[in-house]
């Protein structure tokens, strides 16, 4: 339809922000920020409604004004502490490309500080809470794993009978999981040792380089 006045057509209303909307939205990323805090050093699980209200000031009931569910949270927190990319653990490798910057990327995870780091890779921390969590979590936890093996994938070089992608996949799996048993078995001596055999496992052309 035309305007009457200006003999064009009339464009869609732009919706108006009020101060209302932009400090709900900022209550919201409080809210958000407080679960990942938690999330990233303990898990999905202890970041929950109560204690995550309780972080920011606020009571339970006011929770549902900004997320639909507890699902909902754990999704948002999901893309949030592991689906940036490059994010922390990635950061830094603009420099180097192809078995280069596996070799960086793979030995700075696989590493004694890293595993004694509360705030390091939040892989482990969450892992537990994904597999026991909704439809909704999986499919974002899902969709943020995929987003870090497309990275590793871009660099990876492929072997005989096996792709740049399954190595991609078999490198998350080691290196997820050797963080996660290094950091349960951090006072003994076999720590260590998981975090040796995953670095040679995960990349052989460089420890048959080393030998």
């Amino acid at each position: 339809m035309k305007s009457p006045r200006s003999g064009k057509r009339a464009g869609p209303r732009q919706r108006r922000i009020t101060k209302r909307h932009v400090k709900k939205q900022e209550t919201r990323e409080r809210i958000l920020q407080a679960a990942a805090a938690i999330a990233r050093r303990e898990g999905l699980q202890a970041a929950s409604i109560p204690r995550v209200m309780r972080a920011v000031g606020l009571t339970v009931g006011g929770f549902y004004g900004h997320f639909a569910s507890k699902s909902a949270l754990d999704a948002e927190v999901i893309r949030t502490v592991i689906g940036a990319i490059p994010g922390r653990s990635l950061a830094g490798l603009q420099d180097v490309s192809g078995l280069r910057w596996i070799e960086r990327a793979t030995t700075r995870y696989l590493t004694a500080v890293h595993r004694d780091n509360p705030d390091g890779c939040s892989y482990p921390s969450i892992l537990s809470g994904i597999a026991t969590g909704s439809t909704e979590t999986k499919a974002a936890f899902a969709a943020a794993l995929e987003l870090r093996v497309k990275a590793f994938e871009a660099h990876m070089p492929a072997l005989p009978g096996v792709t740049a992608r399954e190595r991609s996949l078999a490198l998350m799996a080691l290196t997820i999981g050797g963080l996660l048993l290094a950091r349960a078995s951090a006072t003994a001596a076999i720590s260590g040792e998981v975090l040796s055999a995953c670095q040679k496992w995960a990349l052989p052309e460089l420890d048959a380089r080393r030998t």
